[in-house]
């Protein structure tokens, strides 16, 4: 029998939660903060320059594109460093306009990664919080090709997203000589944007039976 309780659950059931799924956004701009103006242009930590496929920003999949992409770990241009003998840099990366974002994936470089590393976000430039901190980006193997580590958080709008890099060059083998940070690349996961309900059609029918069993019931009623 259907009442109006099993009617309402229905109706929950006719809308599924929107899918989280996010694309994959590029900076459109860098500013090395401390640590600079380093080793190669800080542009090509953003600009798929030495990442094996490209992705189309703002379009492709966050998670079905940097869960894979490898980056390379030839350094002919490829790559950021900070200055020599420097074992803490900060970089600021400008998405263009003020989005929700939701994540980032982060190539550390092979030869000279961060060791540690904080993430915070800013609207303007100037006022900034804390997205995530105190993390340990991969240690990769030195001289290979080199995936991304994908950070997440909750959400959240914003235009800059800030790199604090310390423990630099991480744990590597001795023919290593540069001391400094290094960067192979940047992405971010821009959140979607309108949040459209997905009907479920099992739920739908239970809702539509129950329905027309409350009108057959009013009328024979009345």
């Amino acid at each position: 029998m259907f009442t109006k309780n099993s009617i309402a659950a229905a109706l929950s059931m006719a809308v599924l939660s929107v899918a989280q799924a996010g694309t994959i956004v590029s900076a459109v701009d860098a500013t090395v903060v401390s640590g600079g103006p380093g080793i190669g242009d800080i542009a090509d930590t953003y600009n798929l320059f030495g990442l094996f496929n490209d992705y189309v920003s703002g379009v492709t999949d966050f998670d079905s594109y940097a869960l894979s992409a490898l980056h390379s770990f030839e350094y002919d241009g490829q790559e950021w460093f900070s200055n020599q003998d420097t074992t803490a840099s900060v970089v600021s990366y400008d998405l263009g306009k003020v989005q929700n974002v939701q994540g980032m994936a982060f190539w550390n470089e092979d030869g000279t990664g961060a060791g540690k590393l904080n993430l915070l976000g800013s609207t303007d430039g100037t006022n900034w919080f804390s997205l995530l901190s105190n993390l340990s980006p991969t240690d990769n193997t030195y001289e290979a090709n080199y995936k991304a580590d994908i950070y997440n958080w909750q959400s959240v709008a914003l235009r800059y997203v800030k790199l604090e890099m310390s423990g630099c060059p991480q744990t590597q083998p001795a023919s290593n000589i540069l001391t400094a940070c290094g960067i192979g690349e940047v992405a971010f996961n821009a959140s979607p944007t309108t949040a459209v309900p997905e009907l479920n059609p099992i739920g739908m029918g239970a809702l539509g039976l129950g329905l027309m069993t409350l009108a057959l019931r009013r009328r024979r009623q009345g």
